[in-house]
């Protein structure tokens, strides 16, 4: 009886032990789970920045590009201003010359390449 008792103990502490092993072992399962999902999404959000990241690198070249566009198309309309000016003010003269019946001299005369 003092025996069956003793085995009766030690039964019921290997049960609590091996229910305490299940319960850490569904736990730690569980956790592993959870890893595992974590895992996939950091793998999508590498991907996705690594994504953005070469994005950005095409949108600066692109941007630096049209800078460069942007300045030429800039200094294209300056000299196409002054070259209109230019002759605007040839023009002008020219009519000058001509309402007060002014000679031209013929070597006076820009010939019209200079205004492209």
């Amino acid at each position: 009886s003092q025996e069956v008792y003793s085995l009766q103990l030690v039964v019921e502490m290997r049960t609590g032990e091996v229910r305490n092993l299940r319960e850490q072992l569904a736990r730690a399962t569980q956790e592993l789970e959870q890893a595992e999902i974590v895992k996939k999404k950091l793998g999508k959000s590498t991907s996705r920045i690594e994504d953005l990241e070469e994005q950005i690198k095409i949108k600066n070249i692109l941007e630096k590009k049209l800078s460069v566009e942007k300045c030429q198309l800039e200094m294209n309309i300056s000299n196409t201003s002054k070259t209109a000016d230019r002759m605007s003010k040839d023009v002008e003269s020219l009519q000058w010359r001509i309402r007060n019946n002014f000679d031209l001299p013929v070597n006076n005369l820009t010939p019209a390449q200079e205004y492209q």
